[in-house]
């Protein structure tokens, strides 16, 4: 047997609980219509619904106001409560990074750790000493899984195809430059940029990303030609190969000035056009508006935007 049970809206609303409220505390009609810019006529008339929902009095004329029921007494925290939970609902949270602990789980290829995080993270110990940050490095469906379940906060890099509930934000439009080592002995003075793409190439293609395939698609095309040597995960290790080989690699800019100061590398523009990407910051709809993410998103921009 269902038991149907009446709409709770029928019965009593949040103005007459408001109304129950006031009077309990105030002990005074004029004064809790005065409190919820009711007319006397409509203290009373609400009253009257609740004492027919309550099957109680409630309250009772005195010389001096009202006096509650002792069951109205009984239920007088309960109904404050509700009150303050409801409310609380109506609040928007808010994030201050001086005091908040916060544990972020941002999404990013190796070149986004090398690139943003040894900006990002003094930023993070001088306003918000409280955040810890993990990186990872997941495969398209599992980011867009890890996006949706709140499982990852943020997406950093070149990462199309997560579908209409991701947002995004562009910071910066990256180009591609050739590293090779200052001394190659195919690339030195007098010789013609086109030697460059003559040279044994390296690539790098770290998981997740994707932005690596067009340029591939350049470099393989029949106009070109450029020999493949060498595949590896990740950009971190191109820096060595190339400053300890003959090997040449095409890398995004900013990735290149970063590891060309500290190996013997040189930067050369290539002869073809190599398609730019755009580096953005990616986000599931559903939690566009949390106060945490939100200050996140705004000092990534601050920092990075226009890089």
């Amino acid at each position: 047997m269902i038991t149907r049970t009446r709409p709770l809206t029928r019965q009593l609303d949040l103005n007459l609980l408001e109304l129950f409220d006031t009077v309990w505390r105030t002990r005074n009609l004029t004064a809790a219509g005065e409190q919820m810019g009711l007319s006397q006529p409509a203290v009373s008339h609400g009253l009257a619904k609740l004492r027919r929902a309550y099957g109680d009095a409630l309250f009772v004329r005195m010389q001096r106001g009202v006096e509650p029921t002792p069951f109205a007494n009984s239920i007088a925290f309960t109904v404050a409560e509700a009150l303050r939970v409801v409310r609380g609902t109506l609040d928007k949270p808010s994030f201050d990074p001086a005091v908040a602990q916060r544990h972020f789980r941002i999404a990013m290829s190796d070149i986004g750790e090398r690139f943003f995080m040894p900006k990002l993270w003094p930023r993070f110990a001088r306003d918000a000493p409280g955040v810890s940050c993990e990186c990872l490095s997941p495969g398209l469906a599992e980011l867009q899984q890890g996006l949706a379940s709140g499982e990852i906060d943020l997406a950093v890099g070149f990462m199309p195809g997560l579908g209409a509930q991701v947002l995004h934000q562009t910071l910066f439009s990256e180009q591609f430059v050739y590293l090779a080592r200052k001394d190659h002995p195919r690339l030195g003075r007098g010789r013609s940029t086109g030697e460059l793409l003559r040279t044994p190439h390296v690539l790098a293609s770290p998981p997740g990303t994707r932005h690596l395939m067009s340029v591939e698609r350049v470099l393989m095309s029949e106009a070109v030609r450029a020999p493949i040597a060498l595949r590896v995960r990740s950009f971190l290790s191109i820096g060595p190969i190339v400053a300890e080989t003959d090997l040449v690699s095409p890398v995004p800019n900013n990735l290149a000035g970063l590891i060309a100061e500290h190996l013997a590398l040189r930067l050369i523009t290539p002869p073809i056009t190599l398609p730019p990407f755009e580096v953005r910051m990616y986000w599931h709809r559903r939690a566009g508006d949390e106060p945490a993410l939100r200050w996140l998103r705004e000092l990534m921009v601050e920092m990075f935007a226009g890089e």
